[in-house]
């Protein structure tokens, strides 16, 4: 792919330069002049060699569009976080994210934990998204770029049962667990 991108972009350079040291008035009068007896007579008007000049760079303009293209899908545009910063920031989330003993956190509104975690993702450059992969019961399992991340909400005891029946303000013991794998 490297070569097809040289290839381009050269040719998307000369096509520019071509353009602007207006060649395809200096290639006329190389190639086409001395077949005539008076050759300012048969010179095409000023209007052909713009058009021509600007053909040139809207060729030009297409390489280096299609040069982008390949080059962005290389990834050489990609400003992510690599995989060790990725691994990092998951560890940071679960660390957040797990209880002490006796103490317990609310997940709110959501159902799940995604949002806690991908706010604690977040960092220079693209942040890695948060996936729910799987949810059994307490557990709930999340993947970030290849990441595991393993989430065992228990409901603390001793909360009053509307509590427990709205699901709304009930507080969980949390343990995470961290694998540098993907879910399985």
């Amino acid at each position: 792919m490297s070569g097809l991108i040289a290839f381009l972009a050269t040719f998307a350079v000369l096509f520019l330069a071509a353009a602007v040291v207006d060649l395809p008035r200096r290639l006329w009068w190389r190639f086409r002049a001395p077949h005539f007896d008076n050759p300012e007579a048969h010179e095409p008007p000023d209007a052909a060699f713009r058009w021509r000049r600007i053909g040139l760079v809207v060729l030009a303009g297409a390489f280096v569009w299609q040069v982008v293209v390949l080059l962005r899908a290389a990834g050489a545009f990609d400003s992510g976080p690599d995989h060790a910063e990725t691994l990092k920031r998951v560890r940071y989330a679960a660390a957040n994210l797990a209880t002490d003993e006796g103490q317990g956190r609310s997940k709110g509104l959501g159902n799940s934990w995604d949002e806690f975690i991908d706010l604690r993702l977040r960092g220079p450059g693209d942040d890695p998204s948060v996936r729910l992969v799987k949810k059994d019961g307490d557990v709930e399992k999340y993947e970030v770029a290849g990441i595991c991340l393993t989430v065992t909400a228990t409901p603390l005891p001793g909360q009053s049962e509307v509590t427990h029946a709205v699901g709304v303000n009930l507080l969980y013991s949390i343990k995470t667990d961290v694998q540098d794998s993907p879910c399985k």
